[in-house]
């Protein structure tokens, strides 16, 4: 996937914007829009990584439409807003919306999947791993004959 500069640093503010930093880093600092152009370029029909490519080209027009500036330009609420109308769009076939949800689906993919969120989020454990039943265990009372 050719993307350039500013097309990177449109993606990594779009994966910061949808998983931010609070007291745990955001998606930007996982590099989460890294690993979506290693997916798109890895694992992505050629006609999917174009419908991408041509989906985030909308995206910045539609970024231009509703706040009047580039994603980059646009301020946090500006950005929030962009996203909770794509969210609300109810045509899914159009590129932009292509664009918007599989950015998002790899965003959290990258994150949940990240050293950091295995290791202080949702610490992970090698099979077989610990049981953890759901009913607690009683001493057996009653003596065999």
């Amino acid at each position: 996937i050719s993307v350039d500069g500013d097309q990177e640093k449109m993606l990594a503010e779009l994966v910061e914007t949808i998983i931010p930093a609070t007291t745990t880093p955001g998606a930007k600092e996982l590099s989460a829009h890294l690993f979506t152009l290693i997916m798109m370029d890895d694992c992505y029909k050629k006609e999917d990584q174009q419908r991408w490519l041509n989906g985030m080209k909308a995206f910045e027009q539609a970024s231009k439409k509703l706040n009047g500036q580039r994603f980059l330009d646009s301020t946090a609420p500006q950005r929030a807003a962009l996203l909770t109308s794509l969210e609300a769009a109810k045509d899914a076939k159009e590129d932009v919306a292509f664009f918007y949800r599989t950015t998002k689906r790899l965003t959290i993919q990258a994150y949940t999947s990240s050293k950091y969120f295995l290791t202080k989020v949702d610490i992970y454990e090698l099979v077989p791993a610990r049981f953890h039943g759901c009913v607690p265990l009683k001493p057996i009372t009653h003596k065999l004959s």
